[in-house]
Formats: C-alpha cells, structure tokens, sequence
C-alpha cells in the first residue's frame, strides 16, 4: 500500500467522532426533555399547594376541603417565615429570617432542623434558646438525625469558640461531649 491510500490520523478521528455509539452528551435525548418538564411542572403544583393552598386537581378529591377562609393566615405566614430561613444564606439574610420567625412565635422554635440554622445566630441569647432545645432532646434520648449529627457538633464547637458568654461556651462544650 502507498501512502495515499492510508488514512491520514485526522480522517480516522472524525470517522471516529461521527460514529453511530459516540453521541454528543450536551444533545438532549427525546424522553429526559419530557421527564424535566413534567419534573417542572410537579415542582410548580407542589409549590403552588404550600405557598398558596392550591391544591391540584389530582388531589383534590384525596384531600379534605379546606374551610371558606382558606387556611389559617398564621399558620401560612409561619410557614413562609420558616421557608425563608431554610432558603435563606448564610449572613445577614439569615438573622434577619431567623429573627422574623423567633418574633413571630415568641421563642425559637423546638425543630431540630430550625434549631440547627438557629445556632449561626450571632445573639448568645438566642444561642442559649437554641442550645435548651438540643439539651433537651439529647435528654430525653430523641437523638439528632445521623446526617446532622456532624453538623450539629462543628457548629457547637464554633459556638464554644466565638460566643462571648462563658456560660453558652460551656453549654456548648458539654453537648459536643455528649454527642461525640
């Protein structure tokens, strides 16, 4: 064979590259394009029936009627409030969310999830609210979700660094000891 009938090494790479098993991954492949829509589309009714009350039209003969008011406004604005401190990032956004909620319900509330965010507040009064609800489902044997058991003891330790109260610190301090 002469060298002309040999494929030059540029002529088989795009041979390769247009091959029937080597597809682009950024093309979109029939089916997934109407899963994500109907994913969407899910996501928006789901949103729809926690921010607004609209249940969707599937549901409704499954769910009980709502009254002729439409939902308790106090328990829609604690819904809200809490939705904003579980969205909000970390910083000035989330005390302010943090102390929206704690205002609307008098105290911070006893969900170890809220809790969890509720020990970044920088007020060692409301730190030492956060650390009663953690001292008391540690008591009481309601252990902390093994997933947030981590989280739970890093943000501790920060506490028993960066509070200014001595008696947070060693608050603190103690609940590491006992969930480490």
């Amino acid at each position: 064979m002469s060298e002309r009938e040999k494929p030059s090494w540029r002529e088989r790479d795009r041979k390769k590259d247009g091959s029937a098993h080597r597809r682009d991954e950024s093309a979109p492949r029939g089916a997934p394009a109407r899963v994500a829509t109907a994913t969407a589309q899910y996501k928006r009714q789901l949103d729809a029936l926690f921010d607004r009350g609209e249940v969707p039209e599937h549901l409704k003969d499954k769910l009980p009627a709502p009254d002729a008011s439409g939902g308790d406004p106090e328990a829609k604005e604690r819904v809200r409030l809490t939705r904003a401190v579980r969205q909000a990032p970390s910083g000035p956004e989330l005390v302010k969310a943090l102390d929206a909620l704690r205002e609307k319900l008098g105290a911070v509330p006893e969900e170890l999830e809220l809790v969890l965010r509720f020990l970044e507040h920088p007020k060692d009064a409301v730190l030492a609210e956060a650390l009663t609800h953690i001292e008391h489902a540690v008591e009481m044997g309601n252990p902390l979700p093994k997933t947030a058991r981590k989280t739970f003891v890093t943000r501790l330790d920060g506490i028993t660094v960066t509070s200014f109260d001595p008696r947070v610190q060693a608050r603190a301090a103690a609940l590491v000891a006992k969930l480490r």
